[in-house]
């Protein structure tokens, strides 16, 4: 019985990478082509690993093409698959579902769409194993597909492919919800789980597995992206190994400053900041969101000058010894610790109130509610897919919170 594959999902080609304006030594071309060379780099480790087939779960594609380059491209890389003998089966998410451009292709005879009319057991040739799985018709899904799937086979190593929510995850939509007693239900081995863009281990009896998505899109999607390689041995025992495919790697840089920090060592402490990230990035290109926490003189004069802070530390990062895209500079007040004696007038007041607001779980909702009609002109005015901060988000308001209370300390002065 003893076989390998690959377990991918999420790869989106030729999606375009959020929050990434150009500038001078900004690496636009690199940054274009990310999700196309994760693919690129999917296919070589498929193949430097001998594995007898892929399993893509939902959002090969981002949604419908303005023109067919995307398809051809991702069908070229596919034959290189096919030039190695590896076949490829492929699920259709959310943003793919019933993709209309894909009819009118030359999609070599070793790639497999899965109906989205009705789920489909497919038996992998030369491995003891069963492929089951059902496309999305719809992009929305709210339906548990799994619950007419069949049940898989005794003696065999059967594969449930599957693009869903599970059971909900912060920043995602319900889409094809299930829990894992009904994944369980259906009795396969491995479930090889998309949608959510974090890599996860939900179980293993049997197996149920988030890959994430092979290149991140944005600055919520931090650190190594990939896929993994599932070994499964004579006894349909499963050993997983996770390979980083990222081309340009998202991180969020904290650099701390204190009363103690003088203003002209923020670009130094920024500077290293970047430095530790490139050495541990194995040669990636790298986008950063350089997020400046504390309080004092140093993180004062940032505040007053963000365009030209921002604008120093890019030139800084040109010197990297990979491309590094500073995305953005965020400014986060941390309240220095209060002084002995005691306040008193109106700013000891507000103070009061600040700390009722931000320490009070009661009052959140109340300051949640005078935010309500900006959070829907917000809603009603951001593209779909872009970056945007909910402002009824108690974190989000916790920090507005604190970023008030450097500016007190400063009015005592």
């Amino acid at each position: 019985m003893s076989f390998r594959f690959i377990h991918a999902a999420d790869i989106h080609l030729d999606s375009p990478l959020l929050s990434l304006d150009e500038y001078p030594g900004a690496p636009v071309e690199e940054i274009r082509l990310a999700t196309r060379k994760a693919l690129g780099r999917l296919v070589d480790f498929s193949i430097e690993s001998d594995a007898a087939f892929v399993v893509i779960a939902g959002d090969l594609f981002d949604s419908e093409w303005r023109d067919c380059n995307t398809g051809l491209y991702f069908i070229s890389e596919m034959k290189r698959l096919r030039d190695a003998g590896i076949k490829a089966y492929i699920e259709l998410g959310n943003h793919d579902a019933a993709n209309r451009m894909r009819a009118g292709l030359p999609w070599p005879d070793h790639i497999r769409f899965f109906d989205y009319k009705q789920p489909e057991r497919i038996p992998v040739p030369d491995c003891d194993a069963a492929l089951y799985s059902q496309s999305f018709r719809l992009p929305h899904m709210d339906e548990d597909l799994t619950s007419t799937w069949p049940i898989g086979d005794p003696g065999t190593f059967n594969i449930g492919v599957l693009h869903t929510s599970a059971g909900g995850a912060p920043g995602h939509e319900l889409y094809a919800p299930c829990s894992l007693d009904s994944l369980r239900s259906r009795h396969y081995q491995y479930w090889a789980l998309g949608h959510i863009h974090s890599r996860m281990e939900l179980a293993k009896e049997p197996w149920v597995v988030f890959s994430g998505n092979i290149q991140g899109r944005h600055v919520r999607e931090c650190g190594p992206r990939g896929c993994y390689l599932v070994d499964v041995d004579d006894h349909g025992g499963v050993k997983l190994t996770f390979q980083p495919l990222d081309v340009v790697r998202w991180q969020v840089l904290r650099v701390a400053v204190d009363e103690e920090t003088a203003p002209v060592d923020v670009e130094a402490l920024a500077q290293e900041a970047i430095e530790r990230a490139v050495a541990e990035a194995d040669g990636r290109t790298l986008a950063v969101r350089i997020r400046l926490e504390g309080s004092g003189p140093a993180w004062n004069r940032a505040a007053a000058d963000v365009p030209g802070l921002r604008s120093r530390i890019r030139m800084l990062a040109q010197d990297a010894a990979v491309p590094v895209h500073v995305e953005k500079l965020e400014l986060a007040a941390v309240a220095p610790k209060r002084r002995d004696e005691q306040d008193s007038g109106p700013i000891a007041e507000l103070r009061s109130l600040i700390d009722e607001f931000r320490e009070g779980e009661s009052l959140m909702p109340e300051l949640q509610a005078e935010f309500a009609d900006l959070k829907s002109k917000l809603q009603a005015s951001i593209p779909p897919g872009q970056e945007w901060v909910d402002p009824q988000d108690p974190m989000v308001l916790r920090e507005a919170l604190a970023s008030i209370e450097p500016l007190l300390e400063g009015g005592r002065q």
